[in-house]
Parts: structure tokens; C-alpha cells; sequence
């Protein structure tokens, strides 16, 4: 019985020193060193003081070329009793801006759109009236011309194709009529694409798309570099936007500018008489398509640009899982060599590089062929009314 004890004891000795071990082996394995990364990790040092302090120092240098812009809107319904009209007051900002030795007010078109009275007011609390130079639905943009002797510092138009994802950005201008007001964030992408609703149909093509909060009124206001330089021109006009602010960049001000001051509007957007929707993953497969990116041709207006250089639009509908898509039309991959990844790809290319009357080479794909489609390209119709 002793013996049996004494051999039951070493087993369990052993059986615990095994366990020990396995455990050590174990935890020694789980803290050998990794294999150093393919790559070096990246430091980020962000100086928050010294950042502050430039902000600080491009709000005190800006803030006199900023007003506020308040427009009078008249607007008529027709009613069973006849034609009612109905006044409503619009809150706006603009900066300005030196052309040809004189001060122009740059601001939205949507803020002044329909006013019958305009008035500017500074920072410094004077207020003047002004009146409307030219405007450009299609871009967003109006231009005033205040009647005034200012001692106001115009600011200065950057060049928005330097611009960089991440680079910090600041908002200034009047949100919901707090004048003045400042915020800050970064360039969350370029070349965005969204709809107005005043213009049908086109959409404001090549934007800056910021984290830097734009609310209703600082519509028109700038969208500044660290230099205290316009990169862009806020708007607000996207409902339910908040977080996600746009801008017009100022290499668009600069295009138009000559042409809004001089002629009152600007007719050099471009222009092919085609509607296009984006493709996605799912849609080239229904397709069969050797890709899966660019936008395919869904109608071609008649005697367009598009029209007159054989562009095709679709012709039916396939399904894929349920899901319709439109069939039979080209399908966009690239301009000019320039890859079309999507629909904002496309209008932002041509409203920055192409003009009414040149010709442009589009590569697409067509019953399975890839091909080039030389189009001249046309000038937009004026929005309607206009």
C-alpha cells in the first residue's frame, strides 16, 4: 500500500511538473518578438499650440475682407385668388476680391438668387448696398459690386489644384447670421459632384468636400489655406449635410471671374447632351463587363455633341439579383487617357479641363470592344429662365 501511494505520488509530481513546463513553453512562445514590419511605422507629431496660433493668425488677417451678405427675396405663387407675392430676408457671407484694380464681393448664386435688395455688411458693423455683377447658376456663383470707397484688403485666390487630402482648411463666414464665425478641419476629398436643385439636371461638378462644419449662412464665405489664402468658396446648399461641407474651389473664381464682372455670366461650362450613371461591382457584372468602374451611357439627346459623334445610349434592361440596369450603352472608362472611375470623375475632368468647341477622346467599351470616340464638345444651354 505504501509503495502504491509513493508510485501514485510521482505520477502526480510528474504530471504537475509536465503541465508547469508546457505552460512556460506556452507563454514563451506567445512572447518571442514579432518579425519587424515590411514597413517603418510613421510619426506623427501634431504641434496643437502652434496650430492654434496660425489659425489665430489667419482669422485676424481675413476678417476685414469678409461680410456678411443679406439679400430680399421676392417670390410669387399663384394662388385661386390670383398671384401672391411673398418677401423673405436670405443670410449669406462673401469675401473680397481685387479684379482690374477695383473690389468685387464673391458669394453664392443661390444667395442672391431672386433678390430684389442686397446689402453688405463688414465686420466693423457698416453696412452698404450692392448690387449683383453677374451670376452663374452652374457653379454657384455671383459676384456684387458694392458702391461704397472700402478700405478693405482683398484676399487672395489660391491655387486649389495644389490642394492635398488632409490638409487643413478654415471655414469663416455668418452661419445662421452669426457674423464672423470660424471653424476648422481638412480636405476630405477633391473633385466631388453634387446636385442643385435651382439647376435640373447638372450637376456642381469638381468640389472640395471638407470636415470643416458649413452651416446655411456661411454660404458664399471662403474656405482658406493656413496662408490665409481662398482655396474655395463654402456652400451650404446640401440639405442634411452637417460634417460634410463643400466648397467651390477658387481655381473656378478665377475662370469665371473675368467673364462674370464683364459679361454678367459665364457660358464656357461644357457640355455633351448625355445622361450617365456610374457603374459598381454589381452592375458591370450584369453587364459582363471586362471592368468594373466607369459610367455607362443611359440617353443621348438628339443633335448633341454626343449624338453627333456616335456615342450610344442604352437600349434595355438586364437584372442582377432583382436589381434593373440599363443595357446596351457605352460605357465610359476614360477621357483623354485620364481613367472616368465614376460619374464625378467625368464632370469634374471636363469643368476643369475641357471648353466648348475642343475635342476630347473617350475610351469605352461597346459589345465587348474597347474603342476611342472622338466628341467636339458643345456649350451648355442656359439654365431656364436664365
Amino acid at each position: 500500500t505504501v509503495a502504491l501511494v509513493a508510485i501514485v505520488t510521482v505520477m502526480i509530481v510528474f504530471m504537475m511538473a509536465y503541465s508547469v513546463y508546457q505552460a512556460y513553453t506556452i507563454t514563451s512562445a506567445r512572447v518571442e518578438p514579432l518579425p519587424p514590419a515590411p514597413y517603418p511605422p510613421v510619426n506623427v507629431t501634431i504641434d496643437v499650440q502652434g496650430m492654434g496660433q496660425q489659425v489665430e493668425s489667419v482669422y485676424s488677417h481675413v476678417i476685414g475682407s469678409i461680410a456678411m451678405v443679406s439679400c430680399i427675396s421676392k417670390t410669387t405663387v399663384t394662388t385661386l385668388f390670383g398671384p401672391t407675392q411673398s418677401y423673405e430676408e436670405v443670410i449669406g457671407s462673401g469675401f473680397f476680391v481685387n479684379y482690374s484694380g477695383k473690389l468685387y464681393l464673391v458669394t453664392n448664386y443661390h444667395v442672391v438668387d431672386g433678390a430684389i435688395q442686397v446689402a453688405v455688411t463688414l465686420m466693423n458693423g457698416s453696412s452698404y448696398p450692392a448690387i449683383v455683377v453677374g451670376t452663374d447658376p452652374y457653379s454657384d456663383l455671383a459676384v456684387l459690386s458694392v458702391n461704397a470707397t472700402l478700405n478693405v484688403t482683398p484676399l487672395e485666390l489660391a491655387n486649389s489644384n495644389d490642394l492635398k487630402i488632409g490638409e487643413t482648411v478654415i471655414a469663416v463666414g455668418s452661419p445662421y447670421g452669426l457674423a464672423g464665425s470660424l471653424t476648422v478641419g481638412e480636405v476630405s476629398q477633391l473633385g466631388r459632384s453634387i446636385q442643385e436643385s435651382t439647376v435640373t439636371g447638372y450637376p456642381i461638378a469638381d468640389l472640395i468636400q471638407t470636415s470643416a462644419p458649413i452651416n446655411p449662412g456661411n454660404s458664399g464665405g471662403p474656405l482658406l489655406d493656413l496662408n490665409g489664402d481662398v482655396v474655395g468658396v463654402n456652400t451650404a446648399i446640401i440639405s442634411q449635410s452637417q460634417g460634410i461641407g463643400f466648397a467651390i474651389p477658387s481655381n473656378t473664381v478665377a475662370r469665371e471671374l473675368p467673364y462674370l464682372v464683364k459679361y454678367g455670366s459665364y457660358d464656357l461650362h461644357p457640355w455633351l447632351g448625355v445622361q450617365i450613371v456610374g457603374l459598381d461591382y454589381f452592375s458591370a457584372k450584369a453587364l459582363n463587363l471586362p471592368v468594373t468602374y466607369g459610367v455607362e451611357v443611359v440617353s443621348v439627346l438628339p443633335n448633341s455633341p454626343a449624338a453627333k459623334a456616335g456615342l450610344i445610349g442604352s437600349n434595355g434592361t438586364v437584372y442582377y439579383y432583382g436589381m434593373g440596369v440599363p443595357s446596351g450603352g457605352d460605357v465610359i472608362i476614360a477621357i483623354n487617357g485620364t481613367p472616368v472611375t465614376g460619374t464625378d470623375a467625368l464632370t469634374s475632368y471636363m469643368e476643369a479641363n475641357v471648353l466648348p468647341g475642343q475635342t476630347v477622346v473617350f475610351t469605352v467599351v461597346r459589345d465587348g470592344h474597347i474603342i476611342d470616340v472622338p466628341v467636339v464638345v458643345g456649350a451648355r444651354p442656359p439654365p431656364s429662365g436664365q
